[in-house]
């Protein structure tokens, strides 16, 4: 019996990115024990899949606890750094993961990083190829025990076909600002009425804007879920909704890791390397319209991320009001 290790990731939604490598290992070790190293902030994401024997936190004596495990084989997701060295000083006889940015020395099993050029779930999977580990496909899958999918069930009883709206993320130039998006929500109320819901953290900017658009919005705002679950709550009553609109954050990829309508408002990120994909998802790129080449690619390979929601601002609420209708359209 195999037993292996896969480095993870550290956010939640870098978390989802995950689990069809999980699923491709499982299914083609059978029998195999699977542990994943994780960042806390994402292990949420992983409770419940069935493929997972263990969940070790990513922390100081994280080294000394997967020595004591004797894995035969490890698997780094992620391109960072540490992922590759901690399977080297492990000791884990058969290393794999992408080449990235040298960290490929550490590593005795490995493929091409091809940074911005394919989507995170390409990368990912692609290190199973020089372990002649066949995928069966790209979807991404989250997990419910019956008791949180009932709690969704409850939650959502009211609003069968209810639109999630969500204008959190991790930093300004991932925000859709809350003037616009209630804009683009009052817009498409007037043409189909539908319960509006809003959802987010307990973080100041997620509170600010759900204030602001219950402000300019009324009595069009349903209900306000906004710091009020926790991951796994939130999990399912994204579950049980219709469709979801947002950044690219967390509630995105759950939603589109469950196989409900996702609409994606995309910034300084590329849909091409972020995006929500399927028959469900939708992707609107501020970027690539209302961003000029030279500071793009300033962005994207030497700041590692725009400090501005100048592209987003730009962005009319018309513009992605088709995309709306459209959902509740099929």
């Amino acid at each position: 019996m195999k037993k292996i290790l896969i480095i993870g990731m550290n956010y939640i939604g870098d978390t989802i990115f995950i689990t069809p490598l999980i699923r491709a290992i499982k299914k083609h070790y059978k029998d195999c024990i699977i542990d994943i190293v994780n960042g806390e902030r994402g292990i949420d994401i992983l409770k419940e899949n069935p493929h997972i024997n263990k969940i070790i936190i990513k922390n100081e004596n994280i080294l000394e606890k997967i020595k004591k495990e004797n894995y035969d084989i490890g698997f780094t997701a992620t391109t960072a750094f540490y992922g590759a060295s901690l399977l080297y000083k492990a000791k884990i006889p058969i290393r794999v993961g992408a080449n990235s940015e040298l960290r490929g020395i550490f590593l005795n099993k490995k493929t091409s990083w091809k940074k911005h050029k394919r989507h995170i779930v390409d990368t990912i999977l692609s290190i199973l190829k020089p372990m002649n580990i066949e995928t069966d496909g790209i979807n991404t899958e989250l997990f419910l025990t019956e008791e949180e999918n009932n709690f969704g069930m409850e939650k959502m009883k009211n609003y069968k076909n209810g639109l999630l709206v969500h204008g959190g993320a991790t930093r300004i130039s991932k925000r859709y600002n809350a003037e616009n998006f209630a804009k683009l929500i009052e817009m498409f109320y007037k043409k189909i009425q539908v319960p509006i819901i809003l959802i987010g953290s307990n973080s100041k900017e997620d509170i600010d804007f759900a204030n602001k658009m219950k402000t300019k919005l009324g009595n069009i705002i349903a209900e306000d879920f906004t710091a009020k679950l926790s991951v796994r709550e939130l999990m399912a009553v994204i579950k049980n909704s219709y469709a979801l609109i947002g950044g690219d954050s967390a509630p995105l990829h759950i939603a589109n890791a469950f196989n409900i309508y996702s609409i994606g408002i995309f910034g300084d990120t590329l849909p091409l390397i972020y995006g929500v994909r399927g028959e469900k998802s939708f992707n609107i790129e501020a970027r690539k319209k209302y961003c000029n080449f030279f500071k793009s690619f300033h962005c994207e390979y030497i700041k590692r991320g725009c400090k501005t929601v100048d592209c987003l601002n730009r962005l009319k609420a018309e513009e992605i009001l088709d995309y709306l209708i459209l959902v509740y359209d099929l």
